[in-house]
């Protein structure tokens, strides 16, 4: 399994376009595709300089390049937290560059659910990620607080509508427990996934992955294989890839040794230098063996939902874009009720209300964790 590695320090477009174009044999795998979704990192609304989401540059190229192939292209993804899709397009340069080429913006929260049974865990994700004929994962390389590290496989967590992706982390604090979130969710979507790029030319270090540092790596992946990635990626970083349990898991789905990784001979044994990597190793050593009573505590005042404020006007909208139909304006009620029990928190309510009368209610805790 081949990870193709390149030495780029600016976001230069000739020599983004020069590598990405001569990668042949991934492009040949779009072959009879036609409908093309590109699934960059959009986790919140931060500028492309803050280094938490994938450069526009990055996804220009691609574009560029499927747009000579006469492709029909798509960029989709569900940012986590509660700040509007529209404002994390504008701030991302997604809304620029969607306009530049004429292709359209997908938000996951909406157009529906498609819900896969994994081995133990049963995922709602994006309607749009299953109707596209291949999808290009274009991640960003990180670190994470939770797992230590964050690429290519762990993007694929965008698939996730809205805020039911932070039920997962209340549901599996821990970096064993949230691996196997991960780990079972990938094992649904790489199959759709034709080939993966990642954004290591100005990545993050310190308290990914948004809290973190810019650092010029001035590198860029791509492969068939996302977990083939994450294992190089993250040895470069300085991690030990075999104590990651997503990355090995997932490394086991794609039916890949580590020593079948071929990377070009000038990276075989370079890892980064003094890369900020202590503290989130600090912080996952803390979470996996806290003890079960803080685990629970933690679970049990982390809570939230969306609720409505006396701006409600009853228009319906909620009621009818709601992809579950759990919203429903009952006699005499001035609000509309929720059926909390089977809300997926997906957040289509609080994003599509015309009247900002959806907010989200959030416990203590809640509110320290979602920004």
């Amino acid at each position: 399994m081949k990870v193709f590695i390149e030495k780029i320090d600016t976001y230069d477009f000739e020599k983004i376009f020069n590598f990405l174009k001569s990668l042949t044999s991934l492009w040949q795998k779009l072959d009879g595709k036609q409908k093309i979704l590109l699934k960059p990192n959009l986790l919140s609304a931060f500028s492309p300089e803050k280094a938490v989401t994938t450069h526009p540059m990055v996804l220009d190229v691609l574009i560029t390049i499927l747009k000579e192939k006469n492709k029909t292209i798509m960029i989709g993804d569900s940012p986590g937290g509660t700040t509007p899709v529209k404002k994390v397009w504008q701030e991302t340069g997604m809304k620029e560059l969607a306009e530049k080429h004429h292709i359209k913006l997908i938000n996951f929260s909406k157009g529906g659910v498609v819900s896969k049974k994994a081995k133990t865990i049963e995922f709602n994700t994006s309607k749009y990620f299953w109707e596209a004929d291949a999808v290009i994962n274009v991640s960003k390389y990180k670190t994470h607080s939770l797992v230590s590290y964050t690429g290519a496989v762990k993007n694929l967590y965008g698939l996730i509508p809205g805020l039911k992706k932070s039920d997962f982390h209340r549901d599996y604090p821990d970096h064993i427990k949230f691996s196997k979130v991960l780990t079972e969710l990938y094992s649904i979507a790489r199959e759709k996934v034709t080939f993966n790029i990642m954004d290591g030319i100005v990545g993050m270090e310190g308290d990914g992955p948004s809290a973190g540092e810019p650092r010029n790596f001035g590198i860029i992946f791509a492969g068939e294989s996302a977990s083939a990635i994450d294992y190089i990626a993250s040895r470069m970083m300085g991690f030990n890839p075999e104590k990651n349990q997503y990355i090995t898991a997932c490394l086991d789905l794609d039916n890949i040794k580590p020593d079948e990784i071929e990377i070009p001979t000038a990276w075989e044994n370079f890892v980064f230098k003094k890369v900020k990597i202590k503290k989130v190793k600090t912080l996952v050593k803390i979470l996996a063996y806290s003890p079960n009573f803080l685990q629970n505590a933690f679970r049990g005042l982390f809570r939230y939902y969306p609720d409505f404020n006396d701006k409600c006007e009853l228009c319906n909208v909620c009621v009818e874009s709601c992809p579950v139909q759990v919203i429903e304006i009952k006699e005499g009620d001035k609000t509309p009720t929720i059926d909390y029990k089977n809300c997926i928190k997906c957040m289509c309510c609080h994003e599509l209300c015309p009247y900002q009368a959806v907010y989200i209610k959030k416990s203590f805790l809640a509110k320290f964790v979602i920004r």
